[in-house]
Formats: structure tokens, C-alpha cells, sequence
């Protein structure tokens, strides 16, 4: 059965706002950095380490260190406020190095 969008909760901020707002929670050596039309976000370590925060085809957002290959969906929804999904976000990066 095909995948269906319709009737999906769409949140009030994008990913890129999301992942702005995880430096919040990460220290002051990290940074962020947009995706094609806010789609995606981009955060880079201080070591330099990628990481990209993205939607999977079953709506789920995943974090995934670029440099490993290695990613961890969050367990956050659309209908989340931003804070909780920056939170989950920055939590999130610990376990994908």
C-alpha cells in the first residue's frame, strides 16, 4: 500500500528552526546551518563531525552523523512544540558518536 500524507500533522516551525534551536541545548562550539528549503538541518561539531536532522518516508525525524552512517530516529511528533524537539535533538547526538 503506497504512503499516504494526507491528513498529517504539519508542525508550525521547520526542521531547520528545530535544529537552530538544539544549539540551545549543545554547547556554544556547535553550529547549524540549513538544508534546501529548511527541509533538512545540518549541525557540525566541534570536531568538525556532520550531522544531519531530516524526515524519514514514514514521517519520523532522525538525526544521522554523516561522517559513521549511523542515525537514531527521535521519538518526537509533528504536533511536539519546537522546544521539546530541539531537546530531543541535541539529546540525540551523544549516542551517534
Amino acid at each position: 500500500m503506497p504512503l499516504s500524507y494526507h491528513n498529517q500533522p504539519v508542525p508550525a516551525y521547520s526542521i531547520w528552526q528545530a535544529t537552530e534551536k538544539s544549539l540551545k541545548y549543545l554547547n556554544d562550539q556547535w553550529g547549524a546551518s540549513p538544508g534546501p528549503w529548511g527541509v533538512t538541518g545540518h549541525l557540525r561539531a566541534w570536531d568538525h563531525t556532520p550531522f544531519t536532522v531530516g524526515v524519514t518516508a514514514t514521517g519520523a525525524l532522525f538525526l544521522r552523523n554523516d561522517q559513521l552512517g549511523d542515525a537514531t530516529t527521535l521519538d518526537v511528533t509533528a504536533t511536539d512544540p519546537l522546544d521539546t524537539v530541539a531537546q530531543a535533538i541535541a539529546d540525540a547526538v551523544g549516542g551517534l558518536y
